[in-house]
C-alpha cells in the first residue's frame, strides 16, 4: 500500500469527524487580554515595540558579528507545484490577498537565509541555554496542568535550548483562569532579555548573564507589558487608564526614558491582535479578526476570516486573508512576527502544523520560512514571542 493510498484511507475514515480547536485554552487566553484592552488600555497593550533606528544585532556577546545564519535542510518536500495566492476585492478600502489552504503551506517555496531554521525544534529534552547566548524567538510548551510550561530558547545560532523556569508561579486571575507565562511580546527586540508574567511581578531574564530580576507590577495587568525599547518595558497603570499611562522599567537600572506609542495600520471596527510591528522604513502590520464578511476570490461573501493588515510607509494597507478555523487553522490564526525589510513581514500561521511564513506585501509572494515540529498538537499549546529579525 502505498503512503498516498495511506493518506487517502485515514482522511475517509475521519471525514465525518468535527474539527476540534487545539489551541483552545490559548485562545480563551488571548481572547481575555483582548477584552481588557477593548475596556480602556486604549490599544496601547497591543503596541509592540518601538524599534529604535537601524538593526539591532542578535547574536553571542562574545566581540563578534552577528551570527551569519547558513542553509540548512528540511524535512518538508514540495510534491507539487507552489499553491496560489489570489487577489480579491477590496475590504473596507483595502485590497485583499487569499493564502492558500494551510494543508498547502508545505508546497510554498522556501525563503532561506534568515535567522530562523527551517526548522524549531520544541520536543523536550533540549541542551541547557548557555549563558551570553542571544535569542531570536522563545516558546513555552504548555499542557493542561496549569503549571508553567516547558521553554525553549531558539538562539542565534539557530539551535534550541532548554531554560529552567522553575521559580514561576503558576498565573491565574480572579475567576482560576490560567495563563502563560510567557507572551507574545516577552522577548526584547535585541533577543538579550525576556519576561514572564507573574500575578503582580515580572521576572526577567538575561539570556546573556544568566541572571533573573523582579519588578513589581499592579496585579494582573502584567499579562499586558511590551518592549518598547531594547531595554524598557511598559506595563499599564490601570483598566481605563488612557494610553500611556502606566510603569516603565529599565532592565539596565538606567532612568527610563522612552515613552509608549500606539502604532495602527488603519482604523477601523475590525479586531486586532497579537502584536503590532513596524519595519525601519514606516511600514505597519498587525493581525485583525474581520468584523465584516470579505468578498473572496471567487466573488462570494467570507465571514468570520482572520487577516494580517499591512502597509509600506505611507502605501496603501492591504490585507492577507486567511479563511482561518474551517480551514484547518486555529482561530487567532496569524500573528505578526516581524519584518525581514520594508517589504517583507513575517506572520505565524498557527494550525496542527504550524509554520512561519513570510509574505511580501502588496503581492501574491508569500514563502516558507520555519515550520514548528516536537511539540504535540492537542497535547502543548505553544506560545511564542520573536526578536526583531532584521
Amino acid at each position: 500500500m502505498t503512503d498516498q493510498r495511506l493518506r487517502d484511507l485515514l482522511h475517509e475514515h475521519v471525514a465525518d469527524l468535527a474539527p476540534t480547536d487545539l489551541g483552545a485554552r490559548a485562545w480563551q487566553g488571548a481572547r481575555r487580554t483582548r477584552q481588557r484592552r477593548a475596556a480602556g488600555v486604549a490599544g496601547a497593550a497591543v503596541a509592540t515595540v518601538v524599534v529604535v533606528a537601524g538593526s539591532l544585532a542578535i547574536a553571542k556577546d562574545d566581540g563578534g558579528s552577528p551570527a551569519d545564519p547558513a542553509p540548512t535542510p528540511t524535512t518538508e518536500q514540495s510534491t507539487v507545484g507552489s499553491p496560489v495566492v489570489e487577489p480579491g476585492a477590496d475590504y473596507r478600502g483595502a485590497k485583499t490577498w487569499w493564502a492558500p489552504p494551510s494543508a498547502e503551506e508545505r508546497n510554498l517555496p522556501i525563503l532561506g537565509g534568515t535567522p530562523l531554521p527551517d526548522e524549531i525544534d520544541l520536543a523536550p529534552g533540549a541542551p541547557a541555554h548557555p549563558a551570553g547566548m542571544r535569542a531570536v524567538a522563545v516558546f513555552e510548551l504548555a499542557g493542561e496542568s496549569g503549571a508553567p510550561g516547558r521553554v525553549v530558547v531558539v538562539g542565534a545560532d539557530r539551535t534550541s535550548y532548554s531554560l529552567d523556569v522553575g521559580r514561576l508561579d503558576p498565573v491565574t486571575d480572579e475567576v482560576g483562569n490560567v495563563f502563560q507565562p510567557l507572551g507574545e511580546e516577552s522577548l526584547a527586540p535585541d533577543g538579550r532579555h525576556v519576561f514572564f508574567v507573574q500575578k503582580s511581578a515580572l521576572e526577567v531574564y538575561d539570556l546573556i548573564t544568566g541572571a533573573w530580576a523582579t519588578y513589581e507590577t499592579v496585579p494582573w495587568l502584567a499579562e499586558s507589558a511590551r518592549w518598547i525599547s531594547a531595554t524598557e518595558i511598559w506595563a499599564p497603570g490601570e483598566l481605563g487608564s488612557p494610553d500611556g499611562t502606566g510603569t516603565t522599567y529599565d532592565v539596565t537600572g538606567a532612568e527610563p526614558t522612552s515613552v509608549p506609542t500606539d502604532p495602527r495600520v488603519w482604523d477601523t471596527s475590525d479586531e486586532p491582535f497579537g502584536p503590532v510591528r513596524e519595519s525601519a522604513g514606516g511600514g505597519v502590520a498587525q493581525a485583525m479578526f474581520l468584523a465584516e464578511p470579505a468578498t473572496g476570490p471567487t466573488g462570494g461573501p467570507v465571514g468570520g476570516t482572520d487577516a494580517l493588515a499591512a502597509r509600506t510607509g505611507d502605501d496603501e494597507v492591504h490585507l492577507l486573508v486567511a479563511p482561518g478555523f474551517d480551514d484547518g487553522r486555529w482561530k487567532g490564526c496569524c500573528p505578526v512576527v516581524g519584518w525581514l525589510d520594508d517589504e517583507t513581514v513575517l506572520l505565524q500561521s498557527r494550525s496542527n502544523e504550524s509554520r512561519i511564513l513570510a509574505w511580501r506585501v502588496g503581492t501574491p509572494d508569500l514563502q516558507r520560512v520555519s515550520r514548528l515540529v516536537g511539540w504535540e498538537p492537542g497535547q502543548e499549546s505553544a506560545v511564542g514571542s520573536f526578536a526583531d529579525l532584521r
